[in-house]
């Protein structure tokens, strides 16, 4: 598995990587290639909680190169990849690689490689610049990375479908997606397989309140309804949108809002007491704060199947996000949480108003929500079924026929 970000886990590929290789089938042997991040403070405490070692014996780490920046970062790696792939696939006897759709292998051919490349497809470029531009938002006030997608979006269009155009298989996470990425791309959809990502439903638990109130007191002793926002500080999840919602939402009812998520901090339109805001927190933290929330909001604006959704489905916390893309495929709306539109500062203030005034209906979407997480979303199923997908490959693959 070529992984841009592994251990400490950044983002949502990272925490795909992860899972998928943790929950693979023992007779499985998965070697994860990863550039080597340096160790700040976070991540080492980071890495206590998730070291390689902690890792089931049929999964190795063979770093290559440093990562020292989130974006610029990645062309590095897809040279490192182009350099040591071969070699690696040789002296490991490797019979498929599974790549990410932040084309780690773009400079490597399938067909001189000599095994099979699947890629699973998390977002596309198109998809990132048609949220930005629906935000709104002034050319300035977008994150570093959002103006370079912006600035280079044809460039980056054109070599992402070059690479969708080769010999490579395809794996997403929502029935959304593989329609997008056929009509986008001009890929047959038989050759997008589906296989949605699961969730640790051990790990994220309503049990861990009682440890969360006693590591967290200072957010647990506040009375005030706690509402969660647990992502990136972009402008496609909805950050802002949700700062502009807050005002009106204290005007109607008293709150506390938790910020956690990589990236500069924005301006908080609001009184010191009503939020808390944490910036980047180490992997072993988010299962505390979702039960510690009686809420959590992702306005986003583009995601394929964002994990953080499931993660708060399972800590039964009652979840509020956009009726875009792969979400409606993971919330039922009214039954297992809210889903409202995008772009609307207005739905946003209005759903938490009603949860927090409501809440015996708050209660129900939450417990309702961890129901679906247990019943629907396993990273074992997931694992499995990729799994099932590696060998399908492989057989046709050794029978020479072309995807």
């Amino acid at each position: 598995m070529l992984a841009p970000e592994f251990l400490p886990v950044y983002g949502g590929i990272g925490n795909y990587v992860l899972e998928i290789s943790r929950k693979m089938p023992r007779d499985v042997e998965v070697l994860i290639v990863a550039p080597r991040r340096p160790n700040s403070k976070d991540e080492i405490e980071d890495r206590s909680s998730m070291h390689e070692d902690m890792l089931p014996g049929n999964v190795n780490v063979t770093y290559i190169g440093q990562a020292n920046d989130m974006f610029f970062h990645n062309i590095s790696f897809q040279m490192n990849c182009s350099k040591a792939l071969r070699n690696l696939v040789h002296a490991h006897g490797i019979d498929i690689v599974h790549s990410q759709s932040s084309m780690p292998d773009f400079l490597v051919s399938p067909s001189r490689l000599k095994v099979p490349i699947v890629t699973t497809i998390h977002t596309t470029v198109q998809g990132h610049i048609e949220a930005i531009r629906s935000s709104g938002e002034g050319f300035a006030q977008l994150k570093s990375s959002e103006k370079f997608v912006v600035l280079f979006g044809p460039a980056l269009t054109f070599l992402e479908n070059r690479y969708y155009a080769s010999g490579r298989h395809f794996l997403t996470v929502s029935e959304w997606a593989r329609r997008e990425i056929a009509r986008e791309k001009r890929i047959d959809k038989s050759r997008i397989r589906v296989v949605y990502i699961g969730v640790d439903t051990e790990m994220f638990n309503p049990a861990n309140r009682a440890e969360a109130s006693r590591l967290y007191p200072q957010i647990a002793d506040i009375d005030s309804p706690k509402i969660l926002y647990l992502s990136r500080m972009a402008t496609r999840k909805g950050i802002l949108l949700l700062l502009r919602a807050i005002p009106k939402i204290l005007q109607k009812v008293d709150a506390h809002f938790i910020f956690a998520g990589a990236g500069i901090a924005p301006e908080f339109p609001m009184d010191k007491r009503n939020y808390t805001y944490l910036g980047y927190v180490p992997r072993s933290v988010p299962p505390f704060l979702y039960s510690l929330s009686d809420m959590f909001v992702l306005p986003s604006l583009y995601e394929n199947f964002p994990a953080c959704i499931l993660e708060a489905m399972a800590s039964q916390c009652a979840v509020i996000s956009t009726n875009i893309c792969g979400i409606p495929e993971m919330i039922s709306n009214g039954r297992s949480g809210v889903l409202i539109p995008p772009n609307d500062t207005d739905a946003i203030a209005n759903s938490i108003i009603k949860l927090i005034d409501d809440e015996d209906l708050r209660k129900e979407l939450a417990r309702e929500a961890r129901e679906s997480a247990v019943r629907n979303f396993s990273w074992a199923r997931a694992a499995q079924k990729t799994s099932e997908y590696y060998d399908e490959i492989i057989r046709n693959h050794g029978r020479g026929e072309k995807p």
